[in-house]
């Protein structure tokens, strides 16, 4: 039988046997050349390209916990080459960044600069008293009394350190020091700021039979030809205290034309406004405060309050989500400016809890906790949370402590029952 492939090739001119030969002998190398490709390939391929699947397996490791601030004694014993470019500013430089910030209500990023200088700064009697200004204001009293005491020996008469001093004693648990070195400066000098800050410290005094004299101080000082605008302030802060919300409006409205560009004025009249059920002066207020000083994270929580307090109350769900989302992103502010924020944490966990976001809402309840660990409310989001999770040994032991706080809690022991009465 004849071979149909022979008869071909026999038939075709000798150039065109030639150019298929070099077409066969071309295919054939690069069969060769692939099929060492893929042998190579398959033997190394899984150094050179491991699966991405397992690549993405392994969980990666948490990233660890940097506190908010550097401790100064800390950050002079890095070494020189391991310090980088931010922390390698010399001194002035360092001091107009503290000053920026704190003209900007900063002061959390105005502590970081100046925790870095402090030698710098208490080598002068005006910069020790402008850092124990920035301590009280970034939150730390307990850091800025000795160093106000220390700018106070070196300028006892100047009242805006006394005053400072004062309501860093007061806020570091000393109020009937602060009380008595007002006293003093009041005896020595003439300013009525000295007098308003008197009456304020006693307003908070921690025996509550002791803050009515506050009152007479006040009208006092608000009875003189020339008042301080913060006479107002203090004196509109003090009746919303005692629930006098109409009064307090009033004083608060003085202090805000007698100083309109101070935020805090405007987010304290916010909060009157507030008390007084008048919603919408109530956000233009807050919202005004926050162009001035967006961190002020107790009017960010203020915010979220108002937001929350109108969702509550709505009879349209449009609203109550809109309102809800609000106030979410209000408490959010309040945490990023204040990271230990119990209270805008205890209502994001709330508003999570709401969503389904369970674990999200166990995170945030869990650094309210922290700070306030009798807190009921608290535990009852957490067994609640910790329910819808399946985990009912963890929920029951939120309902235990809830009892242990207060027997009579009958959402607790509803639920403590339900649960027991499941697993039987």
């Amino acid at each position: 039988m004849a071979n149909p492939l022979g008869i071909f090739f026999s038939r075709l001119a000798p150039e065109e046997r030639q150019f298929i030969k070099r077409i066969g002998i071309l295919l054939f190398v690069l069969l060769v050349i692939s099929g060492l490709v893929v042998f190579f390939y398959s033997d190394i391929k899984d150094i050179i390209a491991p699966d991405e699947s397992a690549v993405f397996s392994f969980d990666l490791p948490p990233p660890p916990e940097v506190p908010d601030f550097a401790e100064p004694l800390l950050m002079q014993k890095i070494p020189k080459a391991e310090v980088s470019f931010e922390e390698d500013f010399d001194e002035r430089a360092h001091l107009q960044l503290m000053r920026q910030n704190a003209s900007q209500y900063n002061y959390t990023m105005a502590y970081r600069h100046g925790a870095r200088i402090i030698a710098y700064l208490l080598a002068s009697k005006e910069l020790t008293a402008e850092w124990g200004h920035i301590l009280l204001e970034a939150g730390k009293p307990e850091e800025a009394v000795p160093i106000l005491q220390e700018a106070m020996s070196q300028d006892s008469a100047n009242s805006k350190i006394a005053i400072d001093l004062a309501y860093a004693m007061l806020r570091s648990g000393d109020a009937n020091g602060a009380i008595e070195l007002l006293d003093h400066a009041i005896a020595t000098g003439k300013d009525l700021n000295l007098t308003v800050a008197k009456a304020a410290v006693i307003g908070e005094h921690p025996d509550t039979t002791k803050r009515a004299a506050a009152e007479l101080i006040f009208k006092s000082v608000l009875k003189s030809k020339q008042p301080p605008p913060d006479a107002s302030y203090q004196y509109g802060r003090f009746l919303m205290q005692r629930g006098d919300f109409q009064n307090s409006r009033i004083h608060l409205e003085n202090a805000t034309k007698a100083n309109p560009n101070e935020p805090r004025y405007i987010a304290r009249l916010g909060m009157a406004e507030f008390y007084l059920k008048q919603d919408s002066k109530a956000e233009v207020l807050y919202k005004k405060a926050l162009q001035m000083n967006p961190y002020d994270y107790n009017t960010w929580f203020n915010l979220g309050e108002l937001y929350l307090s109108i969702a509550n109350e709505s009879t349209h769900s449009l609203e109550v989500r809109q309102k809800t989302h609000n106030a979410f992103r209000a408490y959010l502010k309040a945490v990023e400016n204040d990271s230990l924020n119990a209270g805008a944490h205890y209502r994001i966990g709330l508003i999570l809890n709401g969503n389904a976001d369970y674990r999200g809402a166990i995170r945030h309840l869990d650094i309210a906790l922290e700070k306030f660990s009798r807190s009921t409310p608290v535990m009852q989001q957490l067994s609640s949370a910790y329910i819808q999770l399946g985990d009912t040994a963890q929920a029951i032991d939120y309902l235990e402590k809830i009892l242990e706080i207060d027997p009579f809690d009958r959402i607790a022991a509803n639920e403590y029952i339900r649960i027991r009465e499941q697993q039987k």
